[in-house]
């Protein structure tokens, strides 16, 4: 038996891919290959529209055509509105959610100098940056992981935002990063974790991706997708959502900001553990409801 599991063609991509390939083969007794599928978001002309589910349509189009028989995203690239031919089929167990700092001459966000160049190509971490250093040049850095630790090796940059999971899934962290804490940074909705699809109506391939399925980890991302979803916006928009699963209730860490960062404001909410969607959309609702907010969001 042969299992295709496609995957973009990164590097990381193709580490996440082996990654659950290394988790199913302790249930199935099977050959696995990974089908490495040119995407339109590989295409740097492309890259501005990054949100746009540009990353794994051509990946899922494969899957619908039974050209592979799992795929595998990072669950932060994944539209909340997913093909209807295909099922999120399980969510294995998640790294940190939180973003870091990366540097090599200064250990801290806080001790960069007036007018320090930052790197990202994300416009929430360009407004979070700007909500607590106005002074700071955000400047855009776009590429694979790779490709951006290069450029700040070539001193292009003070520093550079990345997320602590793609640092983890490559062996590049060093311990010398500043974690970002998710209170005062929530990140992107999904990070951190994978999503392994599959074809609707696909049992066999349903059955065994469910065996790595973690339950907190799947009802952290459904809360945040549900909070994403409530607010009607996107994955690249300056919006911010964390859940954690904290025994028997569900932190939910989140913040709106403007582009340009002059206005923000972080939420901190705790529900009891239930309907993880339902959790998502309170927070939402409330964030919506909250009249400082109101003042600069929409």
């Amino acid at each position: 038996m042969l299992i295709k599991v496609g995957s973009r063609g990164s590097r990381l991509a193709v580490l996440q891919a082996e990654s659950v390939i290394r988790r199913l083969r302790r249930f199935v007794d099977a050959e696995f290959s990974v089908v490495k599928i040119k995407t339109l978001g590989d295409s740097p002309r492309c890259l501005q529209m990054l949100g746009s589910g540009i990353f794994e349509k051509d990946v899922d189009d494969a899957l619908i055509r039974g050209e592979i028989d799992l795929a595998v995203h990072s669950m932060k690239d994944v539209p909340t509105d997913i093909p209807g031919e295909i099922v999120l089929a399980a969510v294995p167990e998640r790294l940190p959610a939180n973003d870091v700092f990366v540097s090599p001459k200064y250990g801290k966000l806080s001790l960069l100098p007036e007018g320090g160049v930052i790197g990202t190509s994300s416009p929430r971490r360009a407004a979070q940056l700007r909500s607590v250093r106005q002074d700071l040049r955000v400047v855009s850095l776009r590429g694979n992981i790779e490709t951006r630790l290069r450029r700040l090796g070539e001193d292009k940059f003070d520093g550079i935002i990345l997320a602590q999971a793609a640092l983890v899934r490559i062996g590049g962290l060093s311990g010398s990063e500043e974690i970002l804490p998710i209170e005062h940074f929530p990140t992107s909705p999904g990070q951190g974790a994978l999503a392994i699809m599959v074809r609707k109506g696909d049992r066999e391939m349903l059955g065994l991706a469910g065996k790595i399925n973690c339950a907190e980890a799947l009802e952290e991302i459904t809360a945040e997708r549900s909070f994403l979803s409530t607010l009607g916006c996107g994955c690249s928009s300056p919006v911010g959502c964390t859940a954690s699963v904290q025994g028997q209730s569900l932190l939910i860490h989140c913040g709106l900001y403007t582009p340009d960062g002059k206005h923000s404001k972080t939420f901190s909410f705790e529900f009891e553990r239930g309907v993880a969607s339902h959790c998502g959309e309170e927070a939402a609702r409330r964030v919506l409801g909250d009249a400082e907010a109101c003042n600069f969001w929409r």
